[in-house]
Parts: C-alpha cells; structure tokens; sequence
C-alpha cells in the first residue's frame, strides 16, 4: 500500500502480499488513525490456497505532522494558555475597541511563541536530522511572517487606516541583512572600503533606515564635501507620518510633496552629478521607479520592493492600494525571477483583503492546523460583529475540531485537544466525549486524568465506563483496595458491592485489611450499598477500639449486629469481636445490647449446627467445630457480662 504527502510526494508503503489489490480500513480508537487489513473477500476466494496459507495481520496507520516535533510540542502546550485566556476575556463582551488591545496582546504572544521555537530548531539533539529541523524552522518563519502582516492588515489598525509605517518595520525585521552587514562594515577600521558599502547603503535607504544611511556616509573620506553634506540634509529632513503625532495626513502629505520637490530640484541642479552613488540614492528618494526597480535585487522578495516603492511614492498608503502596488512588484520580479510560489498568494491574498482566501492557503501550504486554528480565531473575534465576516464562525469551528482531533491521537497532547473543544460548540462537545471514551487506559495516572476531564465536563456516562473498567482490571490483579475505590467512582452498587464482600472474605481467611488508609476515607460514598457501608462501619469499629474507646466501639458493634447489614457468614467475627468487650472488668456492653448478641448467637449456632448435619465430614467440619468451641467462651462471658451490666443499671449512686 502507497501514500503520498501532499506536497512533498513521499511514499510509504506496506510490505504485505496480502495487501495488494483491495482492503478495507477503520477508524481506530483514536480518531486520527486507521486499521487497515486485507479484504475478507480476496482472503478466502476460492482456489486461492496459497493466500489461505499466508498470515493475516493489522497495520495502524497513523498521521504523522511537525506538530509531533520536539519545539512544535512546546509551542503548542503554550499557546493553549493564550487560547483559553482569550475565549474568557472575549466572553466578557465589549465593543470592536474594547477588543483590540486584547487581541493585538494574542496575536504578538503567538508572535513570541513561534519566534522562540524559531529559536530554538537551531539547537538540534543527537538524534534529530538537521535538514528536518532546518525545514521546521522555514515553516515557522513563514508563520511569523504572515501573522505578523494579517496584525498589521486586521488587528493592529491605526486611525485613519495608515498601514506604510507599520510594513516599513515589517519589513526591516524580517530582513536584517543589511543592518547586519553594516554592523559589521561599522567594526571595520575603514568601513568605506567594505566591498558592500554602497549596496548596503541602498538597502537601507529601500528599507526607510535614514539614520543607519547618515551614519554610514559620515565613514565616508568626501563626507565633508558639499554632495555629501546636502544628501545628509535631505535625509534628515526627510518626514515620516506619527499616527498620534497630532499632524493630520492630508497637512503630512503638503510637508511630504515638499520635501520631495527639494530632492527633485537638488537633483536638477546637479549637486550629485560628481557622485553617480548619491545620484542614485537621490533618485531613490524621488521616487524614481526605474531606479527603485533596478535595485530589486537587494530587496530579496517582491513584497520588500513594494513596501519600498510606497515608501517614495505613496506614504500614507492605505489597505486598498497594497493589491495594486503587489501587483505591480509581483510583474517587475517575475521578469527576473521565478514563479510565484505558495507564500507569495497567502500574502497577496492578506493585501487584497482577501482573509478566506488567505486560511484556504494556509491550510493547504502548511504542515498543521495549529496556524490557521488561532489565525482563525484571532479573525473570528476581530471581525465579530461584521456581516460579510460571518462565514469565520463555522470555518473556525470546523478548524478546531480538525486540530483537535490530530491532538487526540498523542500520547501527550490529547489533553490539550480536550481544552480546546470546550469553545467549539455543541460539535465540540461531542467530540470531546469520543476523545475521553476512546482514550487507552495505559495506566492509572492516565486512567484519573480522564475522568477528571470528564467530570469536569459532566459527562457521568464516561466517568462511570472508565471506572469500571479500571475497577474490574484491578480486581483481575487482585489489588481489591484499588478496585473499591474505582468501584466507589464508578456509582455502580452490583460492583462495588461485589468487592467489599471480597475484602470481608479475605478478612476471615486471614484477618487483615485491604487498603486499610482507603477504608478510612469512604465518608459518604460508603453508603453506595448495604455490604459497602457495613464494611465502611465495621472499619470504623477497628479504630475506636485501637483507639481505647471501647464504649463507643461496643454500641457501634451491637448497631452493626442489630442493622442487619453484615452478611452470615460475617456473623461469627462479629460475636469474636465482641469477646473482648465482653471481658472488659467493668461492664461497655449494656444488658439490652448484651440480649442483642445473645440473639445473634442462637441464630448462628443454628445454622451452624444444621450446616454441620448437611455437610457430614466435609472441609467446613473443623471449622464449624472451631466456632463452637469458642461459642461456649462467647455464652460465659454474655452471661457474665449481663450479670454485671444488670448490677450496673440496677444500682442507684448517691
């Protein structure tokens, strides 16, 4: 059998015989995985008795994501946290700004998150392979770059629509070549004879850094010459829209179209016409396009060279020119450079405010669904209250439960896809009760955490079906303490009915307790069933009377006696108990209490004696002969103890 990855045309197969030609495939217990086995039909087609003959086997195919990766599995134990803290503070209400600052806070604790795994795929284990690791971290800068844009486009917005300023910085953190190199031509003790020099000069005028342009021509020798002093003034002067600077765009555009009139006049009149460099960086603040256009090399992606090209011609640019303005880029590069690949059409959909558009690739080029799970819901809950955003809310529910799912099959992570189905509707709901049913029980502690998540969500059913079950595996290894108290969760009374009378059985054979500890701590759960709650009392006894307070043991005793609740073949360790207290020099056992055990004591030697004529030498003699043995010590010391309590009762203190 063959699969292929989307995207990558890797293939695996199965190498079974059996297999070839038709099969068949289930869903396992976790709900992102298959069992698949050949068809029963090929299997015992007539004549075929070489397949006959063959052996049948089960292959679980499981999917496998970069979610499973080392730093993919922090990124996502954290970002649960951010998810969850945003649903709750969403649930509060509040209009479109009361959001924002909110959602602007997510959106850049998911920023930080990818950017330390980013980090951290640098740093590989022994038995990691660097390419793969080098392939993680391309998926995780693209991830970086797009959210870090659509915050810009939808979340982060700034009054009046202005988005050239925030692109600008975009821009510069995604590609610090340049103030990298300059760094380095800086540490140099003659940085003008970098052989970058000027290239990263023009790269850092194309990135709008004026200040790192000044800095590196003052290194120059002729920085002194006239040139080279009137081209620092013109980039000093150089203005840059504040939105909260308190000048308006339309008074910015006037101080703008002014400056640039004076870099084309100086441009004119010659003043860099003894300097070719300088004429070009002039050229570049007038926005000269064939000029920008020729330095594309420098700016290494289409949407650099556009975010420059706005930069000098249209700085109060607005959301509804970016498409333009890509479009544009996207020719100039493609007649130098190859097609446009699958990151560029996310990021011309996001400039063409296309946000549907934008998860449908997404979700198509990335390896997860963890990207476009908290993309769309961080969409979701900006565009809320908008009509032609409506579409967000099922999309989102639909990628929830998809990223929910993969989670669901890990041995770790299916904890977090529980959490995340709680916001995910009615849909949500149901899933997150298949999560916890199928859920192997690999071991007690996973066994709790399932029924704790359960519970929480009041799903009784689930709760009660993994009680049992760990109830019933811990009976089959005889830990009866273990098997009471999932007996005692599970509510179900027939079970843990079934195990008390066990512990009691196991009591008379040697006389101790199973989880004596656990016994102690029933409270009220004890009262689940008849032979649960005498247990629960008859433990209750052995500590009164350890603990000396043999009155209160002995009314504790006759009440055990008295209620019916212990079984028949309980009774004769009852009356042994009572022995002692019987003895006791003064009387703890009233003469009404003393009549209730002599009562008891008719009855068993009774049926012991009629079980003894039944039986005739069988295995149960000698024991029934040991009890009436001790059966006369049990009558001298109830008439003794009568005697006394009669004498007690009947005299008067004065």
């Amino acid at each position: 059998m063959d699969s292929v990855s989307r995207g990558t045309e890797e293939k695996w197969a199965l190498p079974d015989p059996v297999l070839l030609g038709r099969m068949h495939g289930v869903v396992s217990s976790l709900c992102n995985s298959l069992v698949v086995f050949p068809h029963r039909h090929r299997l015992h087609q007539e004549g075929s008795q070489l397949e006959r003959g063959r052996e049948v086997r089960l292959y679980q195919v499981e999917s496998f994501s970069w979610l499973w990766g080392r730093q993919a599995r922090k990124l996502i134990n954290e970002s649960v946290g951010t998810f969850l803290s945003l649903q709750k503070i969403m649930q509060e209400g509040g209009g479109a700004e009361e959001r924002k600052p909110t959602l602007v806070k997510k959106c850049r604790e998911y920023r930080s998150m990818i950017q330390a795994s980013m980090e951290e795929s640098i740093i590989f284990e022994p038995e990691e392979v660097e390419s793969d690791l080098h392939a993680y971290g391309q998926v995780l800068y693209k991830m970086e770059l797009i959210l870090s844009l659509l915050e810009i486009l939808f979340i982060d917005t700034k009054p009046g629509g202005l988005v050239l300023n925030q692109l600008v910085v975009w821009v510069r953190s995604h590609f610090p070549t340049n103030h990298e190199k300059k760094s380095e031509a800086l540490e140099s003790d003659h940085p003008h004879q970098h052989p970058s020099y000027w290239e990263i000069i023009y790269g850092l005028v194309l990135q709008g850094s004026l200040d790192d342009v000044r800095q590196m021509l003052s290194h120059h020798p002729r920085a002194d010459t006239d040139p080279f002093l009137s081209m620092d003034e013109l980039l000093r002067k150089m203005p840059f829209y504040q939105v909260y600077g308190g000048v308006s765009a339309a008074e910015f555009t006037v101080r703008w179209q002014h400056w640039q009139g004076e870099c084309e006049r100086r441009l004119e009149e010659g003043h860099f016409a003894t300097c070719p460099k300088l004429l070009t960086i002039c050229k570049i603040l007038c926005g000269d396009l064939d000029t920008i256009g020729s330095l594309w090399d420098l700016t290494d992606t289409w949407y650099h060279l556009m975010v420059s090209t706005l930069l000098y011609t249209n700085p109060t640019a607005k959301l509804f020119h970016l498409a333009g303005a890509a479009q544009d880029a996207i020719e100039h590069t493609r007649g130098n450079h190859s097609a446009i690949t699958p990151l560029d059409r996310i990021l011309l959909a996001a400039m063409e405010a296309d946000t549907h558009q934008v998860i449908k690739e997404c979700q198509q080029v990335l390896d997860n669904p963890w990207f476009t799970t908290h993309l769309t819901d961080l969409l979701y809950h900006t565009f809320y209250q908008q009509a032609e955003f409506k579409f967000l809310g099922d999309l989102r529910e639909t990628l929830i439960l998809e990223y929910s799912e993969v989670l669901s099959g890990h041995r770790s992570l299916w904890q977090v896809g529980v959490l995340y189905l709680d916001h995910c509707g009615t849909s949500g709901v149901a899933m997150a009760q298949v999560v916890l049913e199928r859920r192997p029980l690999t071991s007690d502690a996973v066994a709790h955490k399932v029924v704790q998540m359960a519970r929480d969500r009041k799903f009784d059913n689930v709760v009660m079906s993994v009680c049992r079950v760990m109830g019933r595996r811990a009976l089959d290894l005889d830990r009866l303490g273990s098997a009471i108290w999932w007996g005692v969760r599970s509510r179900d009374a027939a079970f843990t009915s079934h195990i008390a009378h066990k512990i009691l059985q196991r009591y008379v054979e040697d006389g101790k307790f199973e989880s004596s500890p656990l016994l102690d701590q029933l409270g009220p759960a004890m009262l689940l069933s008849d032979t649960l709650t005498f247990l629960g009392k008859y433990r209750e006894f052995h500590m009164l009377y350890q603990d000396g307070k043999y009155q209160e043991a002995a009314t504790l005793l006759v009440s055990l006696i008295s209620s019916k609740l212990a079984p028949e073949y309980f009774w004769p360790v009852l009356l042994l108990d009572a022995l002692p207290l019987l003895k006791c020099p003064k009387p703890v056992i009233t003469s009404e209490q003393t009549y209730e055990l002599m009562y008891l004591l008719n009855n068993l030697h009774t049926a012991t004696t009629t079980n003894k004529e039944k039986q005739n030498g069988t295995a149960t003699e000698a024991g029934q002969e040991a009890f009436l043995e001790k059966e006369r010590d049990i009558r001298l010391a109830l008439t003794n103890n009568l005697a006394k309590a009669i004498i007690k009762e009947g005299t008067v203190e004065s």
